[in-house]
């Protein structure tokens, strides 16, 4: 058929203009899809982790640059509505509610079908939000793109397996913690693990931190959420090294765990974790359930296993917090409610005092200057004596046995360092004054016959570590036991009374008068009482335990029985000490 010219050009005009218009719609759409991803990539990563890190001006900051990329028309409506209600709540946890009405209004004018985030609402946002819709007035809406919109946060298109490839446990029994264990291929570095999760009945979603578990990520669901039957609702959110949101599940489609009376499988657990015991029932009552009470008197923290810690009720349900982090495992008394791990105080400073009894060995010739290991005194002060015994049978020898070798006052400073196992280690420090040694004596012997004396040392220094058997070492109204190792600087020196037959005069130079002979045998020789000192130190090892018990959190007293052994002079010590101590 023949087709006139102009109507061919007119033919043909009009069907470019209608194939140009059908090709560049889907440009319009797929742009503002992509508008729509990179604006919720900034909504989740301010929401779902610093709102919930209550870092609320970096989640500001991250959700009014999301707008800007949005533009006037950038983005679609439902999700600038999104964006301006995530906003709203940001300001309200900073207690900004007439902007946080500001930014519902304008959500509202966006998609007059906004709603309040319910994981995040509160009574006051939602008057705030229940005024905005009486004073919002849509605005015209944009035009709706074909592609993109909502992928994934609260409500997302998502469903179970998202990103991520996960398998939940097929079921877990009632009042008993619910592993959750996800592992991330070698192609992604994931610097954060977070596992929100919804208990049956329940009206609000809750955050809780994954830590690393072999080569994947995993926490557990505490007992207090699951004290009923019923299904527990749980999605994971990881971020990379780059800052990118990967899902597992999400608010819409998240991965469900039946909880049953009873298990008809093995019990569930992390991988190289023993499956998690249950928890003594509290109620049957799930939190936040209308009708229910709210639990708050058996919040716990919610640091799940591995996490750091100084207290159990930082802890989720289930676990205490052992030697600084969050173990498996149960208190004594039973999981009755939140208790601290070390609610005893971790300094301990105070005064204390000691007796010292040493053992004396057995030896002859104590007094003829053979050993500087013993010096001699005449009775009841420091005159020392420079005799020249002889050997008379029953003199200058004494016998082995315990004698009182004085005393020390020190004050003492003893700091907890960490858990371990049932109890606690620290370390201390003791410093004071020695009294009761030998006597000084500045007398120059005026023989060849004794040595010079060494004067004994009026101090006492001592480091020592320990172990609290049964926690801290300071707990109020409870009894403490211990054990200790230390090392110190001290001399100690306990004397017994000793006879001499002496063939010198007082004075150590002449001999006596044959008239003054006293003694058997011969030559002739006077008797002597005199006291027998034997010398130990300077240097000991200490050990030995004790007990302390807290009258007040602050204020108790302290109790030991420690054995010292001297160096490099050697002797064996006992010496039962005993003082007040304070704490902080």
């Amino acid at each position: 058929m023949y087709l006139r010219p102009f109507g061919s050009l007119a033919a043909f005009a009009l069907s470019a203009f209608v194939v140009g218009g059908l090709c560049g719609y889907p440009g319009a759409a797929y742009a503002a899809g992509e508008k729509d991803k990179e604006a919720l990539k900034l909504h989740d990563q301010a929401m779902d982790e610093d709102y919930l890190a209550v870092e609320f001006d970096k989640a500001e900051k991250k959700l009014k640059d999301a707008l800007k990329k949005c533009g006037d028309d950038g983005c679609s409506p439902k999700v600038v509505a999104k964006l301006h209600i995530a906003l709203g709540t940001v300001h309200g946890g900073s207690n900004k509610l007439d902007k946080s009405k500001e930014e519902f209004i304008e959500a509202l004018k966006a998609d007059p079908n906004a709603a309040l985030l319910e994981a995040f609402t509160t009574p006051e946002l939602s008057k705030a939000f229940e005024e905005a819709k009486k004073q919002a007035k849509p605005s015209k809406a944009p035009p709706k793109p074909s592609g993109g919109g909502d992928d994934g946060g609260d409500g997302g298109d998502d469903g179970p397996g998202g990103d991520l490839e996960h398998s939940p446990i097929a079921e877990q029994a009632v009042n008993t913690p619910v592993p959750v264990y996800i592992e991330i291929g070698d192609d992604i570095t994931v610097e954060k693990a977070m596992l929100r999760y919804k208990p049956f009945g329940a009206s609000k979603w809750t955050s809780l931190e994954m830590q690393r578990v072999g080569k994947g990520w995993g926490a557990e669901i505490p007992c207090a959420d699951v004290t009923t039957t019923g299904d527990v609702k749980y999605y994971i959110v990881a971020t990379d090294d780059q800052g990118e949101q990967l899902k597992a599940g999400s608010q819409k489609d998240p991965y469900r765990v039946p909880i049953k009376r009873e298990l008809e499988g093995d019990e569930p657990s992390l991988p190289g974790k023993k499956p998690p015991k249950q928890c003594a029932a509290k109620e049957d009552c799930p939190p936040g359930l209308p009708g229910c009470a709210s639990g708050k008197g058996e919040k716990r923290g919610e640091k799940g296993w591995g996490a750091t810690c100084e207290a159990d009720q930082e802890c989720q349900a289930g676990l205490i917090c052992q030697n600084g982090a969050c173990e498996e495992g149960k208190r004594e008394g039973g999981d009755d409610g939140p208790q601290p791990a070390g609610k005893g105080k971790k300094n301990i400073v105070g005064l204390g005092g000691q007796l010292d009894l040493m053992y004396v060995s057995s030896a002859e010739n104590v007094c003829s200057g053979d050993s500087d290991t013993y010096y001699c005194f005449y009775p009841g002060g420091t005159d020392r004596f420079f005799g020249d015994p002889i050997a008379a049978q029953g003199t200058n020898g004494i016998q082995g046995g315990f004698a009182p070798a004085g005393g020390r006052v020190f004050a003492s400073y003893d700091r907890e360092i960490a858990k371990i196992g049932p109890g606690t280690i620290g370390a201390g420090v003791r410093f004071g004054i020695a009294f009761g040694g030998h006597p000084t004596s500045e007398e120059q012997p005026p023989n060849g016959i004794h040595p010079q004396m060494v004067n004994f040392p009026p101090i006492h220094g001592e480091l020592r570590g320990w172990y609290s058997f049964m926690g801290s070492q300071f707990e109020q109204g409870k009894v403490r036991p211990y054990g200790f190792l230390g090392v110190g600087l001290g001399k100690v020196s306990a004397s017994v009374p000793v006879t001499v037959c002496d063939k010198l005069q007082r004075n150590g130079t002449e001999e006596i008068d044959p008239a003054d002979d006293s003694c058997p045998g011969s030559p002739a020789a006077v008797s002597r009482d005199l006291d027998a000192y034997q010398i130990s130190g300077l240097n000991f090892i200490s050990f030995g335990a004790g007990a302390t018990y807290a009258f007040t959190p602050n204020f108790g007293v302290t109790g030991e029985l420690k054995f010292m052994y001297m160096i490099t002079t050697t002797a064996l010590v006992i010496a039962p000490a005993v003082g007040p101590v304070f704490a902080f």
